[in-house]
């Protein structure tokens, strides 16, 4: 397939969560900070990211999916919305998912190649192959890559996140963060 998807299964990440209060209903669009996080256990490509309205939004709400390159860190690989910048707008029911693709596009060779420190080419969404920047595709996620979900401006009522990929094809020992037990 050109667009490279097809390689294997589609399936939903399940969110971690800052309180127990989030967990049940869903992150607070008056609260601005992260409020989940995606552990991400295996190479896969994002689909799209959403929120499912779980309290009626009053107001618009803005929730960006960041990606991490090194989970737990709050240093400077992290991006700024690349897996999805998501606005809700004012009175968007209960039950209703908003969505984002943006995952499915790309850094550009150009930008890319302006990049030129790992931590400057992991924020912007590239891949450090240790000399250069790569562009990359931003939902291209592996294990010990983390997706934050940041409420960035908001207002009041509640949404559950959602992320949604398909996994890819890779042998463990070819991965940069993944190292066998001894």
């Amino acid at each position: 397939m050109s667009d490279g998807y097809g390689v294997g299964p589609k399936v939903a990440l399940f969110p971690r969560y800052t309180t127990a209060a989030i967990e049940a209903s869903g992150c607070n669009m008056a609260n601005t900070a992260d409020e989940a996080w995606f552990d991400v256990p295996f190479k896969c490509r994002v689909i799209y990211a959403a929120m499912v309205v779980t309290t009626i939004i009053a107001g618009d709400a803005v929730v960006k999916f960041d990606r991490r390159h090194t989970a737990g860190s709050d240093g400077s690989d992290r991006t700024d919305g690349t897996i999805a910048s998501i606005t809700l707008p004012n009175t968007t029911a209960v039950g209703t998912m908003v969505y984002d693709k943006a995952a499915q596009g790309s850094l550009t060779k150009a930008a890319a190649d302006a990049l030129i420190t790992a931590a400057t080419c992991r924020a912007g969404g590239g891949y450090w192959d240790g000399t250069n920047c790569k562009n990359h595709p931003y939902g291209e996620l592996q294990p010990g890559n983390e997706v934050v979900v940041q409420v960035v401006s908001g207002t009041t009522g509640n949404a559950a996140p959602i992320l949604v990929v398909e996994m890819l094809d890779e042998v463990m020992a070819n991965l940069d963060n993944v190292l066998e037990t001894a």
